[in-house]
């Protein structure tokens, strides 16, 4: 593995815990937010959920392009 590749691979890595770190901590001193007047329960939970989407479309693109990288180098390997 060449240390180009590496050095992403680890600067990513950090992004990455960083991001959910600070997700986490920003989640944990929330206070519970009042439903606003005439607000439905759905409407009120899926407006608050925008950390959460964000999250769960890192996590989808981290697996998607690990599966991409690992096809990639099987495949490198296979023509040697």
């Amino acid at each position: 593995m060449s240390s180009s590749k590496t050095a992403a691979a680890v600067i990513l890595s950090v992004l990455v815990v960083i991001l959910i770190l600070s997700l986490l901590l920003k989640a944990s001193f929330h206070e519970p937010a009042n439903a606003p007047d005439g607000a439905t329960p759905g409407s009120v939970l899926w407006e608050s959920r925008d950390f959460e989407t964000i999250l769960q479309g890192l996590l989808i693109l981290g697996g998607v392009v690990a599966i991409l990288m690992l096809l990639r180098s099987s495949k490198v390997e296979a023509q040697r």
